[in-house]
């Protein structure tokens, strides 16, 4: 088993699969790949214009964690005018572009969004109107759902993991987010540790490696792991922090959905 591992903090998408049946991937293919996915889930985690806020409510949550859970939310923004109408993109993690999915959504008390139906620009039934939006999540575990909120004026986006793999120890967090339907890519992100520092991690599946990732200002880490199997087409992986202050660990089953 050998590991790909990426840093992130840059732009992404369109290359070859990794899995493709034509010519084969080069490393240099699958490295940009890896790093074109991760720079579209940093993107929707800093598309927070300056003055605005967003986040999101659970409302409702029904079914088992990695089989049928059904989770929904509801979505605040503050900081945009009053009168402001959004369009909504989302963006799967198994989709090569993001789509619209609803036109003139309206901000409501409190910031929450909604369908207003008060006009005809609005969305939503004059028969019920000011009725708050449920975003519906059907995750895969560790699968983020990502919104953005788009007006002639205003950006704004969110990132939901709403199975997420995470684990915390001695104020460390770690998290795994699913960005390929197999989760053969695994976007590994960090807070809590020492900021400016070399932070040593072990990646796991079918054989163990070690490796070092610098933090950012803040404590931050980013990698990518994608585990290459020599013969197995699924299987378990785990990457663990490895440094005196804190050592939480993630693991995550991989393979054919």
């Amino acid at each position: 088993m050998r590991w790909l591992i990426g840093t992130a903090l840059t732009a992404f998408f369109v290359i070859q699969s990794v899995n493709s049946q034509t010519a084969p991937a080069t490393q240099n293919d699958i490295g940009q790949r890896v790093q074109h996915l991760m720079d579209i889930e940093v993107g929707f985690e800093q598309m927070v214009p300056p003055g605005t806020s967003i986040h999101a409510k659970e409302v409702s949550r029904r079914g088992t964690s990695g089989k049928d859970l059904v989770v929904q939310y509801h979505v605040f923004v503050t900081g945009v005018p009053p009168d402001t109408l959004f369009k909504y993109i989302g963006w799967p993690v198994n989709a090569e572009k993001p789509s619209a999915r609803m036109e003139g959504i309206s901000v409501g008390k409190d910031g929450v969004l909604m369908c207003a139906g008060r006009n005809p620009e609005q969305c939503g039934d004059p028969k019920n109107p000011d009725d708050p939006i449920e975003f519906t999540s059907i995750p895969l575990k560790g699968e983020p759902t990502r919104l953005a909120f788009i007006s002639s004026d205003v950006k704004i986006g969110i990132v939901i993991v709403a199975d997420p793999v995470e684990a915390t120890d001695k104020g460390c967090t770690l998290t795994a987010k699913r960005l390929s339907k197999p989760f053969d890519l695994a976007f590994i992100s960090g807070t809590g540790y020492a900021p400016n520092a070399d932070i040593h991690y072990k990646a796991s599946s079918e054989m163990v490696s070690d490796f070092v990732v610098k933090s950012d200002g803040s404590g931050l880490i980013r990698v990518s792991v994608i585990p290459f199997p020599s013969k197995k087409k699924e299987g378990t992986a785990k990457v663990k922090i490895m440094e005196s202050k804190c050592s939480p660990e993630v693991s995550w089953e991989w393979g054919p959905i």
